[in-house]
């Protein structure tokens, strides 16, 4: 009888182990995204887990797992392990007809394009005797922009490099700036007669629009760092210092070009498109020096023999360059193509090296025959 007994639930185990693995995977769905699609390096922000189980029959044990690049810091360390990624992974008990969401708060500390992949799902059998997995796929995926950092100090001398530029030039009319209508005199061309306006009063009447400055910059950016003694932290510094930049001028109705010598070498002339600020913001996140920078100089070359010359840059355009890598080689490509612009070239360098930095440049800016006063170097100090 013990024996029939025991045959008994060895049959029925059997059996249902052979359902479960069967049946555990069916109509059961798993969902992981960002709260917000973008951030800033430094800020915080929510991913979500959802497990739905849309049929009748429990889930005693379901573990979810996913992994990330570990900038992506978890506030709540639990359940997980960091090593080259940081590893994930939770455990539910799902009953049947059953929606279970779970936030975990994280906090972005490096910019990049983040991911999270290799997710699945693994659930086991009465007694852990058998495990069963489930890859599913995922679509949380999160832009960590560079971080905002105090441009005050550059953006203030664009702006009187700017100034400087537009005193010498004539005001124009905004056709988009409309002010009033106005009666016709014989200086006014015939464009800018309103026909309407004439036929309701009598007389010949014109629109008068608001005069308006344009307002130009192109930023080049130095991502380079190919020596043998690596400054992470400084071309860091670069990219946080050019996102920020374009950030204060695009506000400011700055028409915006940029230009970087990462992987992707596509120059984009200057507009005042204001979406053009989450492109430049996406293409400084998604950068990975890994994947190695042209030169600076050849950046530089191509933009203005290649780019430039079939379609030249107007003369009030503000030039920005932000490097590193600043030496007399350097400074003296973008005398070549700045002499007759208003140029800004800022140079990044380590608290404590500045005033000995400063003086190796001026050595060589002093000795440059084509600067007419237009060409000037700041040097701006990063903490390690």
């Amino acid at each position: 009888m013990i024996i029939v007994f025991l045959l008994g639930v060895l049959a029925v185990g059997t059996l249902w182990e052979i359902f479960y693995r069967l049946q555990w995977a069916k109509d059961i769905s798993v969902k992981l995204w960002f709260d917000t699609d973008a951030v800033y390096v430094g800020q915080e922000t929510k991913l979500y887990e959802k497990i739905e189980n849309r049929k009748r029959m429990p889930i005693p044990v379901l573990e979810v797992g996913f992994h990330i690049r570990k900038e992506i810091d978890f506030i709540d360390v639990e359940n997980t392990n960091v090593s080259d990624y940081l590893y994930k992974r939770d455990v539910f008990a799902v009953l049947g007809r059953q929606k279970i969401t779970r936030e975990i708060p994280v906090k972005c500390t490096k910019r990049g394009k983040y991911t999270a992949s290799d997710a699945d799902i693994t659930t086991y059998t009465l007694l852990y005797r058998k495990h069963y997995s489930k890859k599913f796929q995922t679509t949380a995926q999160i832009y960590v922009y560079p971080k905002m950092t105090d441009v005050s100090q550059i953006v203030t001398m664009c702006e009187r490099l700017l100034g400087t530029q537009q005193c010498a030039r004539r005001l124009y009319e905004d056709p988009f700036a409309f002010r009033t209508i106005r009666g016709y005199t014989t200086d006014d061309p015939m464009k800018s007669i309103n026909w309407k306006a004439s036929a309701k009063t009598g007389v010949l009447m014109v629109n008068t629009f608001d005069s308006v400055q344009s307002q130009k910059a192109m930023i080049f950016l130095d991502v380079e760092d190919t020596g043998i003694l690596k400054y992470e932290e400084l071309v860091e510094e670069s990219i946080a210092l050019a996102a920020s930049v374009i950030r204060r001028l695009l506000r400011q109705n700055t028409e915006v070009g940029f230009a970087y010598n990462g992987k992707n070498g596509q120059i984009f002339e200057p507009s005042n498109n204001k979406k053009n600020r989450i492109v430049f913001e996406r293409l400084l996140a998604e950068f990975d020096k890994e994947d190695g920078a042209e030169s600076f100089e050849q950046l530089i070359k191509r933009s203005f023999e290649g780019t430039f010359s079939r379609k030249p840059l107007s003369e009030d355009t503000l030039l920005l360059f932000l490097t590193k890598n600043l030496d007399c080689a350097l400074y003296n490509c973008i005398s070549q193509y700045g002499a007759e612009r208003q140029t800004l070239v800022v140079a990044p360098v380590y608290r404590g090296q500045k005033e000995a930095r400063e003086r190796a440049i001026k050595d060589f800016v002093s000795k440059d025959a084509r600067n007419k006063g237009n060409i000037y170097v700041l040097v701006k100090e990063v903490e390690r």
